[in-house]
């Protein structure tokens, strides 16, 4: 056995101590803190960060007054490519007016290659280079003249992934993280293989656009800019070439590392997320302190998300950065670890504005929890217990989907269109409900006549006048049915045995309801269709084909005393001139029966202004594909931003062509920049990526 070195002894013998006081707290607890008050005036300053190799990066520092002499203040770090100082300008100014007026010093930074940033963006989201340079910054931040010396990591989605990255760092400053709507596995939970299978969606090529942007505030069309921005490849091309897990995917994802973090997270999901499958993980692997919040809302901070109810995060992440930045006691660490919005069970609605249901608290995983098993069996029954064995066959068509959505989130409408294309397995009426929260399991015993092919699984609930609303999903790339790092072909007709796990979601079944069972083999167009008509079987009436649920018990809960939003402030300097909702927009859906092709458009807008200079930003996204021959699908992406400021217009315009055939991918990207409505400069990347099991 290999000896234990001593600084690692003792960090062991201090963090069982430390742990054993946070998950048993004394019976008697300690006098609880006011935590920090709205008392602080501020002052806004813009300057610049210079890393060890020259590269300049812009932060923004809300700053408290101090109210005595010599008071220092923690940090709050964001750090994001998303624009500061134009789109990311208004949505700053709103949640950290909350904040430094509490006390604390935050500070927002463009990534390098972005923004008012210098220097060039790396190839990849959470690069190396990235996550070296925050953990720089954060030991520069420790040292400000107004700094307690603690500092905190913070954001949503981006802000969110590279806050748990960085914690995997183990800055000495950094003491704790609070992580939004963000995962722990980049390749499977992340928006580009989606459950382990290739996604293109308006957020793949638009950063592509949005790194090619000028430098803010001034824009600078120079030939600085054609080499840094402009010219830059698309990452894109680069997500296209990892179409396979393995390091590049792995080497920052917590999920295999959870060891790596040393300091407390607090985690905020929601059940319309499609990142919200890690905490749970989170909260079962992990040892140290962790507050973990799952709402019913979308990929939004939990004050503003749709849809509701919401509630006021930012009194709770006041306390948990009061605890862990300011040394005071605030209560956190006696609280159970997990509140979750449990769904009543609703109709379905895809302009829900409110959730019905009711916030629970629980540890995780939740003691108690039983597996009901259900069982597929013939004439479309699901069952508590095994019929006679039988087959099922579903002719492959990829263009079913539509309904379930862009990713495995969003209020969806009624499910029976996409289930007119699925294998359907009802059980009888219910006589009594019951509450599921987790990760509903399945079993599927299946072949196909084709080396490729996806199998989808919903979980929805049949209400008594026949509407359907989806519950839960997820899906298997049938190549990785062994294993996500060693993808195989499949054998036409030979039987395997999947085994896969739904995503994480709550829900009430009602009695007189039934629960539904829906497989099939086409999620068009979250995901890119697999290219090869073909059958598939799915054998029923055996053990190795069923679903489980997860069952909580019933009983009387204590409510968590969560406050009601608050109103966010907003800078008078800037102003919203409309636009439709990102990223809602607009949708169309179109069959031409001559050509025997589906196509699903959207298209989304927004406009809006600062210091008098306007910005105007389109999207549209046209995604197609054909029913005879699903190799031939094909995406259509357009994204243009124009900003108008005294004297001169600058115009960019993104175009990206997606096609395939059986054997490949081909992808052209075409960048443009108009100056004064004059074309400047235009770029064109094409090539042609082998299909990797996709």
């Amino acid at each position: 056995m290999n000896k234990i070195k001593k600084n690692d002894a003792i960090f062991l013998m201090i963090f069982l101590v430390a742990f054993n006081t946070w998950a048993c707290p004394r019976a008697t607890s300690a006098v609880k803190e006011e935590i920090s008050q709205p008392v602080y005036d501020f002052k806004i300053e813009t300057t610049w960060l210079t890393l060890k190799d020259g590269v300049k990066l812009s932060a923004t520092f809300y700053k408290p007054v101090p109210r005595s002499p010599g008071e220092k203040f923690p940090v709050i770090f964001e750090f994001l490519p998303y624009r500061k100082d134009d789109s990311g300008y208004t949505g700053t100014f709103s949640q950290y007016t909350y904040f430094v007026r509490r006390g604390y010093i935050m500070t927002r930074v463009d990534i390098r290659g972005t923004g008012s940033s210098t220097g060039i963006f790396p190839i990849r989201e959470y690069s190396e280079q990235e996550l070296d340079d925050a953990v720089e910054i954060i030991d520069q931040l420790s040292k400000m003249p107004e700094s307690n010396g603690s500092v905190g990591m913070w954001g949503i989605s981006w802000g969110g992934f590279n806050s748990i990255q960085v914690a995997m760092r183990q800055p000495r400053a950094l003491k704790a993280i609070l992580a939004s709507m963000a995962t722990d596995d980049l390749y499977h939970d992340d928006i580009h293989y989606i459950d382990g299978a290739f996604h293109v969606d308006e957020w793949a090529f638009w950063f592509d656009h949005a790194k090619a942007i000028p430098q803010s505030p001034n824009y600078p069309l120079d030939e600085a800019y054609f080499k840094e921005r402009f010219d830059s490849y698309p990452g894109l091309l680069t997500y296209f070439k990892q179409q396979k897990d393995g390091e590049f995917w792995r080497k920052n994802s917590l999920r295999w590392q959870y060891d790596k973090i040393r300091i407390p997270c607090y985690l905020i999901g929601g059940l319309l997320d499609g990142y919200r499958d890690s905490i749970p993980r989170m909260l079962e692997n992990m040892k140290v302190p962790i507050k973990a919040e799952i709402g019913p809302y979308n990929h939004s901070w939990p004050d503003d998300g749709t849809p509701g109810p919401n509630y006021e995060w930012r009194y709770e992440a006041v306390r948990w950065w009061d605890q862990w930045l300011k040394g005071k006691s605030t209560g956190v660490l006696e609280e159970p670890r997990l509140t979750v919005f449990l769904r009543e069970g609703h109709s379905p609605d895809i302009a829900l504005k409110t959730t019905p249901g009711h916030w629970i608290t629980e540890d995780w995983p939740i003691r108690g929890t039983t597996w009901e098993k259900f069982f597929p069996a013939e004439n479309h029954q699901l069952r508590t217990d095994l019929s006679e064995q039988a087959t099922e066959s579903l002719r492959y068509v990829p263009t079913y989907g539509v309904t379930t959505g862009m990713w495995w989130g969003e209020p969806t409408d009624d499910m029976r269109p996409d289930d007119a294309g699925s294998l359907v397995f009802d059980s009888l009426p219910l006589k009594k409900g019951f509450e599921i929260v987790g990760f509903p399991q399945v079993r599927l015993l299946v072949s196909a006549d084709a080396p490729l092919a996806h199998w989808i699984a919903r979980l929805e609930d049949v209400f008594p006048d026949g509407t359907v609303s989806l519950v839960a999903g997820a899906l298997l790339n049938g190549s990785q049915w062994r294993s996500r790092l060693e993808p195989e072909s499949l054998v036409p007709g030979k039987i395997y045995d999947l085994a896969f796990e739904m995503h994480f979601t709550t829900w009430t079944f009602q009695p007189g309801h039934r629960i539904r069972l829906s497989v099939t083999n086409s999620l068009f167009p979250m995901i890119w269709p697999t290219p090869y008509n073909m059958t598939i079987k799915l054998f029923i009436g055996v053990e190795n084909t069923r679903i489980e649920l997860p069952v909580i018990p019933s009983k009387e809960r204590k409510p968590p005393a969560l406050r009601a939003p608050e109103p966010r402030e907003e800078r008078p300097d800037a102003r919203d001139l409309g636009g439709e909702v990102w990223p809602q927009g607009f949708y169309e859906w179109r069959r031409d029966l001559w050509k025997g092709t589906v196509g699903v458009e959207w298209r989304g807008k927004s406009s809006y202004e600062i210091q008098g200079r306007r910005y105007y930003s389109t999207e549209k996204n046209y995604y197609e594909t054909n029913e005879k021959n699903p190799a031939e699908s094909r995406f259509l992406g357009e994204d243009s931003d124009r900003i108008e400021l005294p004297g001169r217009n600058i115009y960019l315009l993104t175009n990206v062509e997606i096609r395939s055939d059986e054997k490949n991918f081909y992808v052209t990207l075409v960048r443009q920049i108009f100056e004064n409505d004059k074309l400047l400069r235009r770029r064109e990347w094409k090539e042609t990526i082998p299909r990797m099991f996709n």
